[in-house]
Order: C-alpha cells, then sequence, then structure tokens
C-alpha cells in the first residue's frame, strides 16, 4: 500500500559533493558513505574480486570458492553450551554461564571447515565425515543418534562406565556428549570418520587444558570437603579422551617393553591430572560416594550414581595399567606408577552384573529389587570385601615386576 500523497517518503541523502546517492535506511547510507571515506576495502585471496564488508567477502568465497577457507567473523560467538541452552554467551573462554554450572566451556564450531567445526549434530553418516556444526537441540536428532549408537554397541561394552539407561544426549553437557561421538567417529574406521574423530578430540583436549583449574586440583590443594560435588561428567569427559588417545597412539605402534601405551606427553598430563584430582576429591571411596546424595535422594539416584563411579574407578585403573609417558623408562617408569592410579585406591567392592547395569530402568522397586538379588552376600559398606584390600596380597614394594 502507497503511502497518501500528502505524505512525502522518508530519504536519507547522501551529503557527499556531487553524489546523490539516497537510502531508505540509515544504515545503508552510513555504510554508502564508507566509500567515500576510503574506509576498508576487502580483497579475495582467490579472484580478483573486491567486496566492502567482512560479510560479503566470507559469503563470495563460500559461494564462488567453496573449497576454499573464509575468513574467520569477527562475531563471538556462544560456546557449545550456551548455544544449546539458548541462552546469552560473552563469547570468551570460560564465559560466566559455564564458570557458574561447573562444566567444562567448549568453544563453538565456525561455518566451514576451515573454521574447525567441531560440535556434534551436522555429522553426516555417508561420507564426506570431515565438519561438525556447534548445536545440541536445533539439528536432526537421528544424526547425532549415529555415533551415539557406535558408542553404546560397540565400545561401551568393553568400556562400561557410562550409564545408558539414563544417558539423553539432548540432556548432557555438550562436553560429554561431544566425546562420546568422538569416540563413535573412530570406532567407525573410515578415514573421515577418524580424522573428524581426530579433530574434535583435539579441540576438546584443549578445551581440557584451558580450563584445567576448573577441575583440577593439585596435590598441594586442601583436600576437598566430601560433600563437595564432583564434576563427574568432566572426569568421564576425560577419560573418554584418553582413552581415544590410547587409540590413535597404538596406530603408531607405540609401546614400551612392559607392553604399555606410550601418551604423547600433554596426553598423559591430562591423565596423571585426572588421577590426581579423583584422589584429592576422595571419589573412590565408598563411604564418600553415599555423602554426595542427601539423606532422602532417591535410592535408585543413589544407586546408579554409585555403580557409575565404581565402573569409572575400574575403567581410569585399566588405562593407567595400559598407559606409560615417552621419559618414563626403566626403574623411572616403576616409580611413575605411583602418580596414576593403583589397587590401593579402590575403596568399593566390584560393581553389580552387567545384566542389571544394561538393563532399562523402570520402577524404582523393579531395579532395587534386581540390585538386591544381584548383590546377595555382598557388603558394600564392610571393608573387608573393597578392592583396595586386595593390593595387600598383591603387591610388595620390594618385587619390582610390573604385572598387575
Amino acid at each position: 500500500m502507497s503511502p497518501p500523497a500528502d505524505i512525502a517518503p522518508l530519504w536519507f541523502q547522501c551529503d557527499y559533493p556531487d553524489c546523490n546517492a539516497k537510502y531508505r535506511r540509515k544504515e545503508h547510507l552510513n555504510r554508502h558513505r564508507n566509500h567515500h571515506n576510503g574506509e576498508t576495502i576487502l580483497a579475495c585471496p582467490y579472484c580478483e574480486s573486491v567486496l566492502t564488508r567482512n560479510d560479503l567477502l566470507r559469503r563470495h568465497i563460500r559461494t564462488y570458492h567453496p573449497q576454499r577457507h573464509a575468513p574467520p567473523s569477527r562475531k563471538s560467538r556462544a560456546c557449545s553450551a550456551c548455544h544449546a541452552r539458548k541462552v546469552r554467551c560473552e563469547g570468551v573462554l570460560p564465559c560466566n554461564a559455564c564458570q557458574h554450572r561447573g562444566i567444562i566451556c567448549v568453544p563453538a564450531g565456525g561455518e566451514t571447515a576451515g573454521e574447525q567445526q567441531f560440535c556434534i549434530d551436522d555429522l553426516r553418516p555417508l561420507p564426506p565425515v570431515s565438519t561438525i556444526n556447534d548445536s545440541v537441540s536445533e539439528a536432526p536428532r537421528w544424526i547425532a543418534h549415529d555415533y551415539i549408537d557406535i558408542y553404546f554397541n560397540s565400545f561401551h561394552p568393553e568400556w562400561p562406565f557410562l550409564h545408558r539407561g539414563t544417558f539423553d544426549f539432548a540432556k548432557e553437557p555438550c562436553v560429554l556428549v561431544q566425546s562420546v561421538v568422538a569416540i563413535g567417529l573412530w570406532v567407525k574406521g573410515t578415514q573421515e570418520a577418524r580424522a573428524a574423530s581426530i579433530q574434535l578430540h583435539d579441540r576438546l583436549c584443549s578445551a581440557f587444558y584451558a580450563q584445567m583449574d576448573q577441575w583440577c586440583i593439585s596435590n598441594s590443594s586442601p583436600r576437598q570437603r566430601t560433600n563437595t560435588p564432583w564434576p563427574i561428567t568432566t572426569f568421564q569427559s576425560v577419560l573418554l579422551n584418553i582413552i581415544l588417545a590410547l587409540f590413535i597412539a597404538r596406530e603408531n605402534v607405540s609401546m614400551d617393553l612392559s607392553m604399555r601405551c606410550r601418551l604423547p606427553d600433554d596426553k598423559y598430563k591430562l591423565l596423571t591430572a585426572l588421577v590426581q584430582s579423583c584422589r584429592q576429591y576422595g571419589i573412590f571411596s565408598y563411604p564418600n560416594m553415599l555423602l554426595q546424595h542427601e539423606a532422602d535422594a532417591p535410592l535408585t539416584l543413589v544407586y546408579v550414581s554409585v555403580e557409575e563411579i565404581k565402573r569409572f574407578g575400574l575403567a581410569l585403573y585399566k588405562v593407567c595399567r595400559l598407559s606409560t609417558s615417552f621419559h618414563l623408562t626403566g626403574e623411572s617408569a616403576s616409580g611413575g606408577r605411583n602418580i596414576l592410579l593403583t589397587l590401593a585406591d579402590l575403596s568399593f567392592c566390584m560393581p553389580d552384573s552387567d545384566e542389571l547395569w544394561n538393563a532399562p530402568l523402570g520402577s524404582e522397586s523393579e531395579v532395587l529389587s534386581k540390585a538386591d538379588l544381584s548383590t546377595a552376600g555382598r557388603d558394600n559398606g564392610d571393608v573387608k570385601n573393597w578392592i583396595s584390600q586386595a593390593s595387600a596380597l598383591v603387591h610388595d614394594e620390594r618385587v619390582g615386576f610390573d604385572w598387575i
């Protein structure tokens, strides 16, 4: 509908000499004035095109040079967690929201492979598998499910320390879901999938290093109170990436004479930091596991939480038994084992049966009745039943034979 004849449309006229350009919007006029003022002119690095704005240059490269890398956007991006929750993010690492929630702040990916996309839902089940978009909740869920299914169907039976019955990728922290997807990509085994897995793995490890003060507790720090909430999902994510680092290292057949895999220094540092933090929190003590919950907490919640920590402890011990550093050899290697997890650290009973652990959750009474049957004759509170008690039988510091 055209305006009445007596109302003239509003125009913004350029006041530069001999220029008659006019625009309906003030911002368009300001952009036009940049031509007169000699402001930034952007040349395409791949052809002779010249553009006036960074977004136009990036669009030009995506359209006419799709195999090339566009320059990064100057606009700050929300981290993966804030993007998934649709909340405001400052675009710095770590952001205030992630620090307040006590989770690892992982940067979101860009729009092209050259900007190192690395999140989870833009994965394609068919090649090329080279990019990972930064949305947890918006992209089609079946895409992420492909790799989560690979994880639980192929990897989980060998490393069963995540509880499948309560794992919901739409609700889990981004860093844990991305770690699961990285494993799923690696297990898939194609060249493209493994390349994407390594890219995601490297990006996650960089986030772990950059924010180590958020989750790592040094030996010099005071021991944490037993009721301090534990960053279990962060610990699980770090462990998954250390396991992936072992897979990658074994591709290079890098083992010592004890058949342990030599981890790169940065990954070995992550492993020792994880062990150190778990010890400082005291998470492998059965009484401490119970203190993480209020007295009136649902019994099923307590049961699943305790079982998950037990299995995490066994998985971490297994990784420690498989790992060594490039700089540890001979006697120094034996001494270096003390900084990794030992049987003496595991002050809890063996976990319950795999059948119960992998069963779908039903009612609380059903789960607990199954638990009662599976643990008949086993008293979790009896110190004599704890794995740590076995260390006195199988370890003698006078015997240097590294066999268990």
